[in-house]
């Protein structure tokens, strides 16, 4: 076996070509240094330098060693960091629940964010509404879920609020409403909705009835759709208008219009929070609530219980 400080010494001597520098960069006397080179050849079985009284140099021998030094130095190095990776709670799988709202912003940055300061982390994610994913957390088919508020059913669990945004206004392309920067609900009262089903996304549901009803009118539902894609598409159709979660501006449509609305009702507000059991003990998962919690900027608004936000 080949310790990783041969390696080392080895490296040094085939950069430097030196002895004398060689054992200076290693804090070493070069004696040694020159011993430890010759047992590595004894152990190779093979010569790795040319030697004279005023040079050496590397064997064609030596010149292949020197890559796959450099290779397995490197590969050492990884080994100890995903051990030690692993020691602190950052390496493995989270099994992730996420209403597919949350894909078209919050989502994303999430994901690019672990990539980056957490390389050996990886999610194994699974698209549910927020009342299919209170279920999955009970029966353990997943270990955290983001989620939008309330949450029906999800007691044992807990609830922390990570961003908050607002509903806004999605408009054909050719809606005389589109020269306007801002629009009022009222102004869409006799248009035709597409509405999220109750059953599937009941929040989203509950809050466009709440928004309309304050405006004065309800809806006349055109079409229920609860995959947001396919409603923008049907809007861009001029099947009708709807109320989305800002997060959608991410994504352009030529055939739409996105405006932000200016009335201040409260069932315009919508949050986003991640859900976990109270009995979850994973300290990845614990890992990956608390950072998320940190880089999701304004909508961090701490921990509540399942009973609270009900």
């Amino acid at each position: 076996m080949i310790s990783a400080r041969a390696l080392v010494q080895f490296i040094t001597v085939a950069e430097e070509l030196h002895f004398g520098r060689a054992a200076k960069r290693l804090h070493m006397s070069q004696p040694p240094l020159s011993q430890s080179v010759m047992r590595l050849e004894s152990t190779l079985e093979v010569k790795l330098f040319h030697r004279t009284k005023t040079s050496i140099e590397l064997t064609e021998a030596g010149r292949v060693f020197l890559q796959d030094a450099r290779e397995m130095l490197e590969q050492h190095a990884r080994a100890i960091a995903h051990a030690r990776q692993a020691d602190a709670g950052v390496s493995g799988t989270v099994v992730l629940g996420f209403v597919g709202s949350v894909s078209y912003g919050l989502l994303p940055e999430v994901l690019a964010r672990f990539r980056v300061e957490y390389p050996d982390l990886r999610f194994d994610l699974r698209e549910l509404p927020s009342s299919e994913q209170a279920q999955a957390l009970q029966a353990r088919r997943i270990e955290i879920g983001i989620v939008r508020l309330p949450v029906a059913n999800a007691s044992g669990c807990e609830i922390r609020v990570i961003r908050r945004e607002r509903m806004i206004a999605v408009l054909p392309a050719s809606h005389p409403l589109c020269k306007r920067k801002t629009v009022a609900l009222k102004d869409l009262a006799d248009e035709a909705f597409m509405m999220f089903p109750p059953e599937r996304v009941p929040s989203l549901h509950a809050k466009t009835l709440e928004a309309c009803r304050a405006a004065g009118f309800s809806p006349r539902v055109a079409l229920e759709a609860w995959q947001m894609p396919t409603m923008v598409s049907l809007v861009a159709a001029g099947v009708g208008v709807a109320l989305l979660p800002e997060q959608i501006k991410n994504i352009p449509h030529r055939g739409v219009v996105y405006r932000d609305i200016s009335d201040r009702f409260d069932s315009l507000d919508l949050e986003v929070a991640l859900a976990w059991r109270k009995d979850l003990r994973s300290r990845l998962c614990h890992l990956v609530i608390d950072r998320i919690g940190t880089m999701s900027g304004p909508g961090s608004a701490g921990r509540r219980s399942a009973r609270e936000q009900r």
